[in-house]
């Protein structure tokens, strides 16, 4: 017919307002939804129902890929047609639209050299007449949906096409808008799990630092993500008839929940290890059989720094595992020092048998500093990066002050020499100031 004749065709015209009608119901169902599966299924039942098709499939372009991926099939074969079969990039009548981004009508599918027998021959379905039609969201070809046999019988008709491509165009939107809302929940999941996991590393970290006669102590961690690897704790003197207590920093590779799941564990047996009987060195290699059965092969390690006092008898002892030493300014000398041993990061070799290192005595107005690298590596805009030299400057500048003042002292310079630069790792710093002189220089 003529075109200026379809305007006065009063059954054509009709017909055209009801598909119209039909077509912006259908729409409006499939959007009505935010649910993934379930706007899936949605399109494929509008579409089946607007064209009066028996089976359709939809298929998801695979982003890793690019192969098509049966994700919802429906009709007499559709249990046959299990969910995650694989359609390869370009096989098939659907692969070509998925490559060429065209929709095709095939009056008859035996016919065409495109179609695809395979699906045909696995389910005893005789597909007739097929309408496959892209799926388009923001310039990418997200997936592909196929409409086979009418249930009147014949051929799919141009009008058909007509409205599957616009149900299709539709779909795609309310597929991306469903992933979208997806990938949102996800992130908050995240996020709440996050806060959850956050809080709860937080509650291990030490409330309140030990008291001691004429020592202070303060000690702070500041993750880099929600969770951190850091760790620090204020732990009970291992020798029991020793008067004071024990300080332990480290730090575990890398940061984030991976880090942290790892640092909780390390606590479990740091804590356990140091209340069994025996020498540091002597519960520090326990510790360190127990941390590679269970670090195995992973490749994951940590570093720890672990010093106890006795206020008693004057002494400072410590076992170094791969970790930096503690740094010792002397105030009435204006020099440092450093308490420094041998020993591998914890969780490397099971066999290894750390050293316990001691140090007699300590003066008015020391301050004994344990960190991790993330103090003196934290880098600035230009990349340079803080180093020791500016942490001991800090230490020096500020002796005078009590611990806390001190620890606030360094972890402002770090900031302050950080800018805007964004933080790449957990740092933890932990200062000890002595008030008085040692009661008595101890025999080593």
């Amino acid at each position: 017919m003529p075109p200026d004749q379809d305007a006065q065709d009063p059954a054509l015209l009709a017909r055209r307002m009801e598909n119209l009608r039909r077509c912006f119901e259908l729409c409006a169902l499939i959007s009505s939804s935010i649910d993934l599966d379930d706007v899936l299924d949605r399109i494929m039942t509008a579409s089946r129902q607007a064209s009066d098709a028996e089976t359709c499939s939809l298929l998801l372009t695979d982003e890793a890929t690019g192969d098509l991926v049966f994700t919802v099939a429906q009709g007499p074969v559709a249990s046959m047609l299990p969910k995650g079969h694989v359609l390869r990039r370009g096989e098939g009548i659907a692969g070509w639209v998925q490559v060429n981004r065209t929709p095709v009508l095939v009056p008859d599918a035996y016919a065409d050299p495109r179609f695809n027998r395979e699906v045909d021959r696995r389910t005893g379905y005789r597909t007739n007449t097929i309408l496959c039609v892209p799926l388009t969201a923001r310039n990418r070809t997200i997936g592909v949906a196929a409409l086979m046999n009418k249930t009147t019988g014949g051929p799919f008709t141009e009008e058909d096409l007509d409205l599957f491509t616009i149900i299709a165009a539709q779909a795609a939107i309310a597929i991306e808008n469903a992933r979208l809302h997806q990938a949102m929940l996800a992130k908050q999941r995240m996020e709440f799990e996050l806060e959850i996991a956050a809080s709860i590393q937080q509650d291990f970290l030490p409330h309140a630092p030990p008291r001691a006669p004429g020592v202070e102590v303060a000690g702070a961690t500041i993750p880099c993500d929600s969770t951190g690897g850091d760790y620090f704790d204020y732990l009970p003197h291992p020798d029991p008839d020793a008067k004071g207590f024990s300080v332990a920093v480290g730090d575990v590779t890398g940061h984030g929940i991976g880090a942290a799941l790892l640092m909780a564990s390390a606590r479990a047996l740091i804590r356990s290890g140091a209340a069994q009987s025996g020498a540091m060195d002597e519960k520090l290699s326990r510790v360190n059989r127990l941390m590679c059965a269970d670090t195995g092969s992973t490749g994951r390690f940590m570093t720890l720094y672990w010093l106890a006092l006795d206020t008693q008898r004057g002494l400072i002892r410590y076992v170094k595992a791969g970790h930096d030493p503690a740094i010792v300014y002397s105030p009435a000398s204006a020099s440092f020092s450093e308490l420094d041993g041998k020993g591998i990061p914890l969780g490397v070799e099971p066999c290894w048998g750390y050293e316990e290192g001691r140090r007699a005595g300590w003066q008015a107005g020391e301050l004994l500093v344990m960190a991790t690298d993330g103090v003196w590596e934290c880098r600035n805009a230009q990349g340079e990066m803080f180093g020791k030299e500016r942490l001991r400057a800090v230490m020096a500048a500020h002796s005078s002050l009590h611990a806390r003042d001190v620890l606030q002292a360094v972890l402002d310079a770090v900031e302050a020499f950080r800018g805007k630069t964004p933080r790449h790792d957990d740092l933890t710093l932990v200062v000890v100031k002595f008030l008085k002189d040692a009661p008595h220089q101890t025999i080593l």
